[in-house]
């Protein structure tokens, strides 16, 4: 208890800091942003604790090339009785492409903990967050990963610009309700079902986590499972519920630790599978 209120001591000193240690206004060569409702998943050995509610502020120097990252709100303990604030000052901005970019860190002392491995990848134009760090203390090391509640699947070409309307791709939703449990569902884009020797339109179709599924969470991301669902298909801006086949046997696993997702289900008669890499 003592270490986890001289910690939030320190981070509220720390918050007085106006826009990370840049008391000037802002001007054109800056921009300051602020990201909520994010995951964070902690995992220390073979243990995970998943907090949902983290929040990201930037403040970027584009002139300097350096950026000061603040996590407010965050959790990465189970028994931590009270959310803290971090903050990552003098970090290195490095461009992929002009809207896509990481932001990397040393090593920052807070009080009993050593925060170090400091890594976040930004895309701005599909506003995707991944944020990683290294926790240390007396006890244990802990991996931190902090991501948006909605996570994009990449391309077959690993491409997120998605030029072509009709290129398949999924979005992974998965949030956590005021239980402690895990609620959300997957839409899969211009997707085909083998039917016998032909295949289906193309279609856009969501499954939702519902009282027919299991959502788990695990050391790597969470899995869901079901059988008896009812999808919607995407019909123009209206969902429309299936009414002739339930989605069973759904099996879904996505890994937000090495960035990986597989997908398996059987509906109207035929079977879908796929997997690949996620954009994180």
């Amino acid at each position: 208890m003592k270490k986890i209120m001289t910690l939030v001591a320190l981070a509220a000193m720390m918050m007085g800091i106006a826009s990370c240690s840049d008391d000037g206004p802002v001007r054109e060569d800056k921009l300051s942003y602020g990201v909520t409702d994010l995951m964070t998943k902690t995992v220390t050995g073979d243990t995970y604790f998943d907090y949902a509610g983290s929040k990201l502020r930037f403040d970027l120097n584009y002139l300097a090339d350096t950026a000061c990252l603040r996590v407010l709100d965050t959790k990465f303990a189970e028994r931590q009785p009270v959310t803290v604030n971090l903050l990552f000052d003098g970090m290195k901005i490095n461009y992929s492409a002009r809207d896509r970019y990481t932001l990397t860190g040393t090593s920052y002392n807070v009080m009993d903990y050593q925060v170090k491995d400091i890594s976040c990848n930004v895309n701005m134009s599909k506003k995707m967050f991944y944020l990683t760090y290294t926790v240390v203390s007396e006890r244990a090391t802990s991996q931190v990963y902090v991501y948006p509640s909605t996570i994009l699947s990449a391309l077959a070409d690993d491409n997120l610009d998605y030029a072509n309307a009709n290129e398949t791709f999924f979005t992974f939703k998965c949030n956590m309700n005021n239980e402690g449990g895990y609620e959300g569902s997957v839409m899969l884009h211009n997707v085909q079902f083998q039917l016998g020797e032909s295949s289906s339109p193309k279609m856009t179709i969501r499954i939702p986590y519902d009282e027919h599924s299991t959502v788990t969470g695990t050391a790597t991301g969470y899995t869901i499972e079901g059988t008896g669902i009812t999808g919607f298909w995407l019909q123009g801006t209206t969902e429309v519920p299936f009414d002739r086949s339930t989605v069973d046997d759904l099996k879904i696993e996505v890994d937000v630790v090495n960035k990986s997702y597989s997908i398996y289900f059987k509906c109207m008669g035929g079977e879908y599978n796929a997997e690949g890499k996620l954009y994180l």
